[in-house]
């Protein structure tokens, strides 16, 4: 059995009108420290959920939207070196903002599998798709 490893991560919502308070999940944020690393995963195209819940939402303004966080994410992605670092890249990249896009609550979590996390937990919180088998386990942050 492989040793459990501590992620924190943290889901990116997809939310239009902040005075609202609705959002969908739309990616997710995940970082380890041991092993050092750092991967978000998130759809370029508005999930049908979002276009459902928020239907004059232009599609397109979402997709450019989404390229340049991508763009973004992966420049942060290449600035991590140790896990200090991806610490720090981490918790910049969740702090609040002004956006159509913010990140949720930071979690922490348990998995015998850092290098799919983020796909595992975007399957599960964004796709909405139930999971094959426990590989993870969520930890009281």
């Amino acid at each position: 059995m492989n040793p459990q490893t501590a992620c924190n991560y943290a889901l990116l919502q997809f939310l239009p009108y902040p005075e609202t308070g609705e959002f969908v999940n739309v990616g997710v944020l995940v970082a380890c420290t041991q092993p050092c690393l750092l991967q978000f995963h998130a759809g370029e195209t508005m999930p049908p959920r979002a276009s459902t819940l928020f239907p004059r939402q232009n599609k397109q303004t979402y997709a450019q939207a989404m390229v340049a966080l991508q763009t973004d994410m992966q420049r942060a992605q290449s600035s991590v070196r140790d896990p200090k670092t991806c610490q720090l890249v981490f918790g910049e990249l969740v702090r609040r903002r002004e956006s159509i896009f913010r990140f949720g609550e930071v979690r922490t979590i348990l998995t015998d599998d850092p290098h799919h996390l983020a796909d595992d937990l975007f399957r599960r919180y964004v796709l909405q798709e139930a999971p094959k088998q426990a590989k993870a386990s969520l930890v009281a942050a």
